[in-house]
């Protein structure tokens, strides 16, 4: 290796000595001196030759390893296991490494990178430090970008990207994902009324062939199921299985459908399945919560809750009626004595009240009055219903101030208030739903199949889904409430109004129980008469329902499709008729009813003669109901978008009930 320049500096101090020690000879010896002098220069020039041939070769050395870690830096970045490129505002490409062009292909020097990443937004990224994860095609991209200012630069600014292949984690992860447990509860919904009157021998086959069906399903998936009671089982599944679940639609619930006995009921089964929870406390609690909410719905579906987000599969069978009405007397009972622990009752129903709103609200009025509490009726708004009760209240002793603004009730309340919410169990579709915030003390008497989104904390909740209407419900609360109770005439008529407008004079959800709370109603002195007179109409709304008659069109598949006029009066309540009317249409499905909403968007009212779930279609429109009467409210949309939207999901709901029962039919067995 060439030595320094410090060797040559110790070479000089050793020769300065040498030349001293001659000066000294020199005294003595002149020619041995002369002598030495010459062999001390030699020596010096030797010296100095050598010292510049080190220098030179020590400088070519240091520019040689210059060079090769100059080449090595530049291969480096050009190979690097990421890629890297510099882009500006608009995504062109001014420089990259070599591994971008492998990566990516076709990428060259004035491109935009955005075209080999079109997911990459560029103003969620451009003059910011942060990382994103991208796919392009079958890979995963881990993105650093970083912005280059004009300082740095010398010219504009650009940024700089660090794109890092992360398809190897991505993959082990999602396998990962996929194999994290789901855990479900199974519940034969109707286990006693498919079983009843049934043989031992016809009960066992039925039992035995769900067994068969609920094994057969879980050991396809890998899975593990038990059975922990006489109607309830327990699952867990991968996720990955329940993603496969999903995508079938759990056609489970079609093939359970397909069993019944010698009494003709199909069997039908509800499921709360979770996943993605961090603990199995967790995970359990929300399947619970799903077995909850589906039987709530009026069972024969599956409430998955995955993605943190609750998904709704099947909700196809009408829900079973109860034979029993022990639940009615413990609800009335406990009703009492909440209500007897009260200073003051409210009760509300849903915004834009109905018969069948205001009905119950009456009813419940009635319990609370009966037991000397002071009772109001939170309404809304003033609107065809309320107006037309309001007309008759004067005419009965106590209900000349029953009803008042949500902020009349407002200022009532206090911690002895007791809240009704009839009619409605979703807090943005109460009247009042800033009343819910002030209000700690709460009753749910509801008989919609429930949605996700429920009134936070009530202490007793009546949900029946079965039931034609709320009105039926609190009929059957009051006849266990007291037995001195004595309905008036403005009471009966209102509670049975609710039940005519409900069930469409008894044509729609109509069960036994409906017809017992009705001739219960007209015992107690419900006049046929006066309901008539509840429901006529002024001749503005007669012609806007006939417009909408005439703007009606007929689509394959059974479903009829109406535009109300921007112009008419009680647009919701005209949709509404005329979507019952339009039922009557041979042929006729379902029946969609648009009509403008008094802020900006479009409201939709649907009807079904029973075969199509409209409350599945409305809710993933943002709203919800009944199996055969639901609506919802859109906002910020047109008439043309809200129209395209509703034939969208209807085709698509139809599409998939095809496929499934024709699945079904082709794998019928009935056990007999």
């Amino acid at each position: 290796m060439p030595q320094g320049p410090s060797f040559w500096f110790d070479t000089r101090i050793y020769l300065a000595v040498v030349a001293a020690l001659l000066v000294v000879i020199a005294f003595y010896n002149h020619y041995v001196a002369l002598l030495g002098i010459v062999l001390l220069y030699t020596l010096y020039l030797y010296g100095r030759d050598r010292h510049r041939e080190r220098r030179k070769a020590l400088s070519q050395y240091i520019e040689s390893m210059a060079n090769t870690i100059d080449q090595a830096s530049t291969y480096a970045l050009q190979n690097l296991p990421l890629a890297i490129a510099i882009i500006d505002e608009q995504g062109q490409l001014y420089w990259s490494n070599s591994v971008l062009a492998k990566w990516f292909g076709d990428v060259h020097t004035g491109r935009s990178l955005y075209d080999v990443l079109p997911s990459l937004e560029a103003e969620k990224i451009w003059g910011k430090y942060g990382i994103v994860t991208e796919r392009s095609g079958l890979k995963h991209y881990q993105i650093i970008h970083k912005p280059l200012e004009a300082e740095a630069t010398g010219c504009q600014d650009f940024l700089i990207l660090y794109i890092n292949d992360i398809t190897r984690t991505e993959t082990i992860k999602a396998e990962c994902q996929g194999a994290m447990p789901a855990f479900a509860y199974i519940q034969i919904d109707n286990y006693d009324d498919v079983l009843k009157g049934l043989t031992d021998t016809q009960r066992t086959a039925i039992l035995a062939e769900v067994n068969r069906q609920l094994v057969d399903l879980f050991a396809g998936l890998a899975g593990f199921v038990r059975q922990f009671g006489e109607d309830t089982y327990v699952g867990i599944i991968s996720r990955q299985a329940l993603i496969k679940l999903m995508d079938s639609r759990f056609e489970i619930l079609d093939k359970i459908r397909a069993i019944h006995g010698g009494n003709k009921i199909p069997v039908t089964l509800s499921l709360g399945v979770a996943a993605d929870e961090p603990t199995i406390a967790t995970l359990t609690q929300r399947a619970q919560a799903g077995l909850d909410l589906a039987l709530g719905r009026g069972g024969d579906q599956a409430a998955v809750h995955v993605d943190g987000k609750m998904q709704f599969y099947g909700g196809k069978a009408k829900a079973v009626e109860k034979n029993t009405r022990v639940k009615a007397r413990i609800v009335s009972q406990a009703i009492r004595e909440l209500v007897e622990d009260s200073e003051l009752v409210l009760v509300m129903g849903h915004g834009g009240e109905d018969f069948d709103s205001l009905g119950a609200a009456l009813g419940v009025a009635k319990m609370a009055r009966h037991d000397g509490r002071r009772i109001h009726v939170v309404v809304s708004q003033p609107g065809v219903a309320v107006n037309k009760l309001q007309e008759l209240l004067p005419d009965y002793e106590g209900y000349e101030h029953v009803f008042i603004t949500p902020s009349q009730a407002a200022a009532l309340v206090d911690e002895r208030t007791l809240l009704f919410i009839v009619d409605t169990h979703r807090p943005e579709m109460t009247a009042a739903p800033e009343l819910l915030e002030h209000t700690e003390r709460t009753v749910v008497i509801d008989h919609h199949r429930r949605s996700e989104v429920f009134i936070t904390n009530p202490l007793l909740v009546y949900l029946e889904p079965s039931a034609s209407s709320t009105s039926e419900l609190v009929t059957e609360l009051i006849q266990y409430y007291d037995d001195n109770i004595d309905l008036t005439r403005l009471e009966a008529s209102a509670l049975y109004a609710g039940i005519v407008v409900d069930t469409k004079n008894f044509a729609v959800q109509t069960g036994v129980r409906t017809f017992e709370a009705a001739s219960y109603l007209r015992r107690a002195g419900a006049d046929p008469t006066l309901v008539r007179h509840l429901f006529r109409v002024d001749f503005d709304t007669l012609r806007a329902r006939a417009e909408i008659l005439s703007n009606t069109e007929m689509l394959p598949g059974g479903v009829v499709l109406a535009l109300c006029p921007a112009e008419a009066k009680n647009a919701q309540i005209v949709a509404a008729q005329a979507a019952d009317m339009l039922l009557t249409i041979e042929g006729a499905r379902v029946s969609f009813v648009l009509f403008p909403l008094e802020e900006s968007g479009v409201g939709v009212s649907a009807r079904s003669q029973g075969d199509i779930n409209v409350q599945v279609i409305m809710e993933q429109m943002g709203g919800g109901g009944h199996q055969t009467v639901a609506g919802a409210q859109l906002k910020n949309i047109s008439f043309a978008e809200a129209r395209d939207q509703v034939i969208e999901l209807i085709n698509n709901y139809i599409q998939e009930s095809d496929m499934h029962e024709s699945n079904s039919a082709a794998r019928g067995k009935k056990i007999r």
